[in-house]
């Protein structure tokens, strides 16, 4: 008898073990997939994944992740609404008009990097201002966070979108038009700026100016609804290992801007440079949200938008939430 009730016994600390386990261990327990793909740009701004991806530390997570590099995050998002990839990061006005234009089939996860000063307006030397563009032509990047800060630039100082000529431009293909005279000038995002400097010599062209003071540039990173509604720990492992690549990033500077500079093929003192003024912060704030509207609106205004952003439906703060409360805030 004691033998039965004492087996009994150990058959109820059992189920209450197996009962504890059940409720500790989600139901999304490791990464369904054996590789996802991750579609970013060609440019140091994307060091956080760069770094977690070559440092292992995605991996240590349970998550094989490939990049999949595209010559910006806009053209970047156009794919990813095509349907390729797992997640997408991108600059803020392509991911904002992703997330409108799939009506929340495509949302945000986390912000990765922001910063000011490596967005820069690129002119001949004879532009001294915006209101020298007037009756000039400013090459942008149609899609891109290019179109969105140069019309942030002319609008902050007084100038109309109309009173100046836009020639839509890839980013390398704006430092060969500006040198040759096909351009007066042209916004974009570093390395370019520098890059321009160097080809035409710095007596032919200049960077007239950066976003400080008037724009911060946000850099995004979205998922597919239905991913993180059965892949949740996918999910939670890329913020958790894109907070490990951002932080060693920025301890680690020199050796980050190896690993960049290498995977994008910048030279690792430009990679450097841009690194040191990146703030890689991947919490949901209010100034983000501020920002992020203040892009949206300006853009209704300019009539380059139709809707506002819904931050209940377009943004998923779940995965944040679970990796630290106090990434939301």
């Amino acid at each position: 008898m004691r033998h039965t009730e004492s087996r009994k016994r150990l058959f109820v600390v059992i189920l209450l073990a197996a009962f504890v386990l059940a409720v500790a261990v989600p139901s999304w327990a490791a990464p369904k997939k054996s590789q996802y793909t991750y579609l970013i740009g060609s440019t140091p701004q994307f060091a956080p994944m760069v770094t977690a991806v070559h440092k292992g530390f995605y991996k240590k997570l349970g998550l094989n992740v490939k990049l999949k590099k595209f010559t910006s995050g806009g053209v970047a998002a156009q794919s990813f609404i095509a349907g390729r990839g797992d997640f997408v990061n991108t600059g803020d006005w392509p991911a904002v008009r992703t997330w409108l234009q799939t009506k929340g089939k495509i949302v945000g996860l986390h912000p990765s990097a922001h910063y000011t000063e490596l967005s820069v307006v690129v002119a001949k030397k004879g532009i001294k201002g915006a209101k020298d563009f007037i009756g000039k032509t400013m090459g942008v990047w149609l899609g891109t966070t290019s179109e969105f800060f140069a019309a942030k630039y002319l609008d902050a100082n007084g100038v109309k979108l109309s009173d100046v000529k836009y020639k839509n431009v890839k980013p390398a293909e704006m430092v060969v038009a500006l040198d040759r005279g096909d351009l007066d000038g042209f916004t974009i995002w570093q390395p370019f700026g520098w890059r321009s400097v160097e080809v035409s010599g710095a007596d032919k062209v200049h960077i007239l100016s950066t976003g400080k003071g008037f724009f911060t540039e946000y850099m995004v990173t979205s998922a597919r609804k239905d991913l993180i509604e059965n892949d949740f720990d996918a999910v939670t492992a890329l913020i958790k290992g894109t907070i490990q690549g951002a932080e060693f990033s920025a301890k680690n500077v020199d050796e980050a801007a190896k690993i960049v500079g290498k995977e994008f093929k910048v030279p690792a003192d430009k990679a450097r440079r841009m690194i040191r003024v990146m703030n890689m912060d991947v919490a949901y704030t209010p100034q983000f949200r501020k920002d992020m509207d203040g892009l949206n609106n300006f853009m209704i205004s300019k009539g380059k938008s139709k809707a506002k952003v819904n931050w209940s439906t377009l943004f998923d703060t779940r995965g944040l939430k679970s990796v630290s409360p106090k990434l939301i805030k």
